[in-house]
């Protein structure tokens, strides 16, 4: 009878040990909330009213915070659909979330039954131009819960990727690329009456500096450092044409593709006003390469056909000439990979993003062009796919989703990420309205006055739209890793 030894090693210790771990963390986080709780109840009671008759500040947002975190860093996997659960019951926090949100819908309410435009034939402009506003807000809003993760990560995180991630009962908000955007849609509306290239391209780029001066009053939650430098140095008095940085992010590529839809067919203005929303922040010629290739790639889809990889990759060795040869190498090798079936992870590995597509122009252009070429009709895949090549997951898909859009138009967008959209007081409708507007100037050369936009309703959006991208930053410290 041979006498078995002891085991010296006992496989089930180290997941045992982690789950202590994380029950000892939760349960931190969860002490930390009753304890904020508890104090905010005794500032309620009026037990700690100081000499003078004053009551000290309650204790804001950090109480919700805590209890978040003790949820995801609880070892309970379903526990981790009801990480808001902990926001609605602190006392710090509930009430703030709960009359935001009664505001929020109150006016989203009252704007659905102020705006209930008559069946008309829309124009194909029209179609373009509001599919790609719309095609940017939804990518957007798909994007940003997977912004910064990882392809690995995320797929952890998120196996399963059919509706926006961002807030509870699957909805969604929007983030800059949107912003942007509309505010350069505004600034087309404003100058598309200026016939002469080079007057439309000046009074483009003085209209849109007072627009971004402005949107940064209003405390966006994310915003490049290349785009917050040029911002800066305009309001200490740089004019537009000084203000921008050197840098070759992707900031200018989020937001051109309406103008490649607009006037794509006028390739002087194009570039013109290209040039001019792309140098207002960004001074690299690489940046205003890539811009070029998004709004020409959303020229050529707005209208209605499927372009072959290597027209496209001619068609933008044309616009660009040689000066650009670093972007068209890596323009013709996603065309070679598309017509090759070959996948987009792939393609992007070799470009240098293996676990995620940077905020480099040279990285996010040619993989949200080779995103685009093969699902050209196709929102909801293309969309999906550059998401789930992680990284700057928003930016590249409101880019890839402007391109689509412009070819689908706002009917080729799955409803229900349209209507899981949250957004106010830049509404579906306001949306709608500004897409309508932009096309009938851009197509009369006429005058117009941008939508009007409460710059306070903004401010309220965004104090709301801070807090949880905090809480999705903290998230990503947790499991699952």
């Amino acid at each position: 009878m041979v006498r078995e030894e002891p085991a010296l090693y006992d496989e089930g210790r180290p997941g045992q040990m982690a789950e202590f771990i994380a029950w000892a963390v939760a349960g931190l986080f969860a002490a930390g909330f009753l304890a904020a709780n508890y104090a905010n109840i005794q500032l309620l009671r009026g037990k700690y009213v100081r000499p003078d008759g004053t009551n000290p500040s309650p204790a804001l947002f950090v109480g919700g915070i805590l209890g978040v975190l003790a949820v995801l860093a609880a070892p309970v996997e379903a526990w981790r659909d009801y990480w808001w659960v902990p926001l609605l019951v602190d006392l710090g926090t509930g009430p703030y979330l709960l009359v935001t949100a009664i505001v929020l819908a109150i006016a989203a309410s009252q704007s659905k039954q102020d705006s209930q435009p008559p069946v008309r034939e829309v124009p194909p402009l029209e179609r373009s131009v509001v599919g790609c506003i719309f095609g940017t807000a939804v990518g957007d809003a798909f994007g940003l819960a997977c912004e910064g993760l990882s392809r690995s990560r995320q797929a952890r995180m998120f196996p399963e990727l059919t509706g926006h991630k961002l807030l509870p009962f699957g909805r969604g908000m929007c983030s800059d690329d949107t912003e942007h955007s509309c505010m350069l849609a505004q600034s087309l509306i404003e100058t598309a009456r200026y016939v002469d290239v080079d007057e439309q391209a000046k009074k483009f780029s003085s209209d849109f500096a007072w627009r971004l001066r402005f949107w940064l009053l209003g405390m966006p939650a994310g915003i490049g450092f290349a785009t917050l430098r040029a911002i800066l140095k305009l309001w200490i008095g740089f004019p537009a044409r000084y203000s921008g940085v050197y840098s070759a992010g992707n900031g200018p590529a989020m937001r051109v593709a309406l103008i490649g839809v607009c006037y794509g067919g006028d390739l002087p203005r194009m570039r013109a006003l290209v040039r001019a929303a792309t140098r207002i922040t960004h001074t690299d010629p690489k940046a205003e390469h890539g811009s070029l290739a998004v709004a020409l790639a959303a020229r050529l889809a707005s209208t209605g056909q499927d372009v072959a990889p290597d027209e496209y990759a001619r068609r933008l060795r044309e616009l660009l000439g040689e000066e650009a040869g670093e972007l068209l190498a890596l323009v013709d090798a996603a065309a070679r990979s598309v017509s090759q079936g070959e996948p987009a992870a792939d393609f992007a590995a070799r470009n240098g993003c293996a676990d995620g597509v940077s905020g480099y122009m040279l990285h996010t252009v040619p993989a949200a062009l080779h995103v685009w070429l093969a699902h050209q009709s196709d929102y909801r895949a293309g969309v999906t796919a550059i998401v789930r090549l992680g990284g700057d997951t928003d930016t590249a898909a409101a880019i890839v989703g402007a391109i689509i859009g412009a070819r689908v138009g706002k009917e080729g967008i799955p409803v229900e990420w349209l209507n899981t959209l949250v957004e106010w007081p830049r509404t579906e409708e306001w949306m709608e309205a500004l897409g309508t507007k932009l096309a009938d100037r851009a197509a009369n050369h006429s005058r117009g006055y941008a939508l009007p936009l409460n710059w306070l309703k903004l401010l309220l959006r965004n104090t709301l739209f801070i807090p949880l991208v905090l809480l999705h930053g903290f998230r990503r410290l947790l499991p699952p890793y």
